[in-house]
């Protein structure tokens, strides 16, 4: 279980059962309920912030190095896309290899890594930033994206195909921009389905 803005899970597992009953989502609790614990201690994960560091704008650095991963860029846990950038980096890594070799080898790699970061950064972050709370440079289009991702969720919980749609997203198998093509566009904006209903006078 996660939280933010100080709405974090306490580390006590009486207290943890309690913090599972007020989610809306009550299978949680009832697995919770349903099963012996098997230790008192709960593991915690504090994260702070999302962090990035631009190195895609140095113009030199040290030869035989090379950054990846989190040491580049770090997102709130919780979406998922730690791992995701990782093996991305890799394939990245491997294609400036293969392209290029050793020469220039950082500098090359951060170039055509930033295009990734991009991506795990701006739904990271734009999600993040749905919280009021929040701080932080805000990246442009943040809140209609928000908006628009916060409607595509919930209707995502009952139709399939943009669950999907979104799941493959955040996988960062597909580009964000597969959500917006016009059919996925068209089954989040359309209005709910009413009943017609007739009336006289």
């Amino acid at each position: 279980m996660h939280g933010v803005h100080g709405d974090e899970p306490p580390r006590d597992i009486g207290q943890f059962r309690e913090f599972a009953s007020t989610l809306q989502i009550t299978e949680l609790e009832g697995i919770l309920d349903g099963h012996d614990i098997l230790s008192e201690e709960v593991a915690y994960y504090p994260f702070p912030s999302n962090r990035r560091r631009y190195y895609e704008n140095l113009d030199r650095f040290p030869d035989g190095l090379i950054v990846v991963g989190d040491a580049i860029a770090s997102y709130n846990p919780i979406y998922g896309q730690g791992m995701s950038v990782a093996a991305l980096h890799a394939l990245v890594l491997h294609h400036t290899l293969a392209e290029n070799g050793l020469g220039d080898l950082a500098l090359q790699f951060f170039d055509k890594a930033e295009s990734v970061i991009n991506t795990a950064w701006l739904m990271a972050v734009g999600a993040d930033f749905q919280f009021a709370q929040t701080t932080g440079p805000k990246p442009r289009g943040t809140g209609l994206m928000g908006r628009y991702l916060s409607r595509l969720t919930r209707k995502a919980h009952t139709d399939r195909k943009l669950a999907e749609r979104l799941f493959r997203v955040i996988m960062m198998e597909k580009p964000p921009t597969s959500l917006f093509r016009p059919g996925v566009m068209w089954r989040v904006l359309k209005p709910p389905h009413h009943s017609h209903i007739q009336t006289h006078e």
